[in-house]
């Protein structure tokens, strides 16, 4: 296995301990003033070998049947765990979501959408690569899951106000590029889908 799809692997075995972090709350009061720090870290971390598997795979024109399927497959996996996670209530003792989970619908509706394109696309022998749009999408999403989490943590609390202003702008803006993103994928690849045959 080269490295690139090594660091596709360990994005997938980090997903289950960003969940972990975040449940842990829940059995073991004592970690709850740590779990969202070691949940953004575990995310930043997951979100770092995203980048750094397609550049050696760039570099090294190292391309494998296991990097087309597990890479993408990864990166949804864990943005859809995040804001899963963020949309429910993880802590039982202090029922909130940090996320609104029309919000997350949104998201996730989005990748389903994008998901299912390239599928079409690939049955067919055509190779659809992330547009600029989808990527600024994607870097704004990352920078909102980890917002989200260390918002509470913030030391200076009379800048918390101003702090969630910003994020929920960001949350916009990254609302906003997976709209527009999806609507250019589909329009750059509207050849893909033969809607005559519905």
């Amino acid at each position: 296995m080269n490295t690139a799809n090594k660091l596709t692997l360990l994005r997938i075995l980090l997903i289950p301990l960003f969940i972990l972090a975040l449940l842990l709350p829940n059995v073991w009061q004592g970690f709850a003033p740590y779990a969202h720090w070691v949940a953004a870290m575990i995310f930043l971390a997951a979100a770092i070998t995203d980048i750094l598997d397609g550049k050696y795979a760039r570099k090294h024109n190292v391309v494998t049947d296991f990097g087309k399927l597990m890479d993408p497959t990864a990166d949804k996996i864990l943005i859809v765990a995040a804001f899963v996670m963020l949309s429910c209530s993880t802590d039982a003792a202090h029922p909130k979501y940090l996320l609104h989970p029309v919000v997350t619908i949104v998201f996730i509706a989005r990748e389903f959408l994008i998901s299912g394109i390239r599928q079409i696309a690939a049955s067919k022998g055509v190779v659809i690569a992330a547009g600029k749009l989808g990527k600024w999408k994607t870097t704004f999403q990352d920078i909102i899951v980890i917002a989200l989490l260390l918002y509470d943590e913030f030391p200076f609390l009379y800048l918390n106000p101003y702090l969630r202003y910003l994020i929920e702008a960001l949350v916009y803006v990254a609302l906003a590029l997976s709209i527009v993103s999806a609507i250019e994928y589909m329009i750059k690849n509207k050849g893909v889908i033969d809607f005559h045959d519905c």
